[in-house]
């Protein structure tokens, strides 16, 4: 990459929408659901509702990971 070689649409972190089930790798349908005990991305389904609500409010989101409320 050169010196003045710009990025543009820089990944920051993932939607809610994006933890989907849906869209991951060991997900075998409706009928099957989930194999795994624990979820491969728990830690960024939890993450992901309170990056979004600060993205929302014009704060900087944190980078830790918060425990889910529920």
């Amino acid at each position: 990459m050169r010196k003045y070689t710009r990025i543009l649409n820089r990944f920051e972190w993932w939607s809610f929408a994006d933890c989907s089930c849906e869209f991951c790798l060991f997900w075998n349908g409706r009928k099957l659901g989930c194999p795994l005990e624990v979820c491969a991305i728990e830690d960024i389904k939890r993450e992901a509702p309170q990056r979004e609500q600060a993205a929302a409010n014009g704060v900087t989101a944190r980078t830790e990971a918060v425990p889910c409320p529920v």
